[in-house]
């Protein structure tokens, strides 16, 4: 599995070059490592105002946060051969100088899984790809394709029906915002909107 996942972000991270950085307010990647850099958060690292995106889906009900956490790389240089960094040893996150954030919400008995990724290789949603492929029950030529129109900075894309990705301006680097829901309600475009309003309230 380990070894599986290797492959994936190293062929991802090929095509994952060249997302312009338009689209939004950027967000500062040194800021994003800042907030990583606490580890186990008691609260989300980042200020999700969750009822107002939860409407903008169609959405009343109540979320509370159920876990955090947080993963800064260990080198804020991104290696120049990833491949060759990984199969000496290196993480995907070290790999890529990325930072990780994820705050898992309850809404009723169901879960929403918000994850933000920065990186300074142009690799955040390539980094993220193990998970989008995992929660949205993709084949690894879905995968493929998923990467290949991945959105830019400022759109969102569905996958699978409960899995959004959005593409953010990042300044010193790459970023995106991954939102996974089991709830009923928040599915396919419901889903989209909201990670949009999410997107939007990533402020660092």
């Amino acid at each position: 599995m380990v070894k599986r996942r290797l492959l994936i972000f190293v062929a991802l991270l090929a095509v994952s070059g060249g997302c312009s950085s338009s689209g939004g307010q950027a967000i500062s990647v040194d800021a994003a490592r800042k907030a990583a850099a606490v580890g186990k958060p008691v609260n989300c690292p980042v200020a999700f105002d969750l009822p107002s995106a939860l409407k903008s889906g169609g959405v009343n009900e109540t979320a509370t946060l159920d876990s955090a956490d947080a993963e800064v790389s260990k080198t804020d240089t991104a290696a120049a051969d990833p491949l060759a960094a990984q199969q000496n040893g290196m993480s995907a996150l070290d790999a890529a100088a990325g930072a990780y954030i994820e705050c898992d919400y309850r809404i009723g008995g169901n879960t929403l899984d918000i994850r933000l990724v920065a990186t300074r290789a142009k690799a955040a949603i390539a980094l993220l790809a193990p998970q989008i492929q995992r929660d949205a029950h993709l084949a690894v030529a879905e995968l493929q394709a998923f990467i290949n129109t991945k959105p830019g900075p400022g759109e969102v894309k569905t996958a699978g029906g409960t899995v959004a990705v959005g593409g953010l301006a990042a300044d010193g680097g790459d970023a995106a915002l991954m939102v996974t829901s089991d709830v009923p309600e928040l599915h396919d475009d419901a889903l989209r909107k909201v990670t949009e309003t999410l997107a939007a309230q990533v402020k660092f």
